[in-house]
C-alpha cells in the first residue's frame, strides 16, 4: 500500500502543478481531482504504517 499511496501522491502533485499553471495562463481547469488523488495517497501510506504498527505490536505481545 505504501507504493500506491507514494505513487498516487506523485500523481495528485504533477497534475496539481499542471492545472494550476493552466489557470495561471487563464485556462479553467478542475483542481479537485489533484488534490483527491494526493489525499488518497496520504491516507494509504498512514494506514500502511498503522497496520505495521499493529503487527509489530501484536508481535511483540505473542513473544512475551
Amino acid at each position: 500500500m505504501k507504493v500506491v499511496g507514494w505513487i498516487c501522491i506523485a500523481l495528485g502533485a504533477l497534475s496539481l502543478i499542471g492545472a494550476l499553471s493552466a489557470v495561471a495562463n487563464g485556462h479553467e481547469r478542475n483542481i479537485g481531482g489533484p488534490i483527491v488523488f494526493i489525499v488518497l495517497g496520504i491516507f494509504l501510506i498512514s494506514r500502511a504504517k498503522k497496520k505495521d504498527q499493529e503487527k509489530q505490536d501484536f508481535d511483540n505481545w505473542k513473544n512475551q
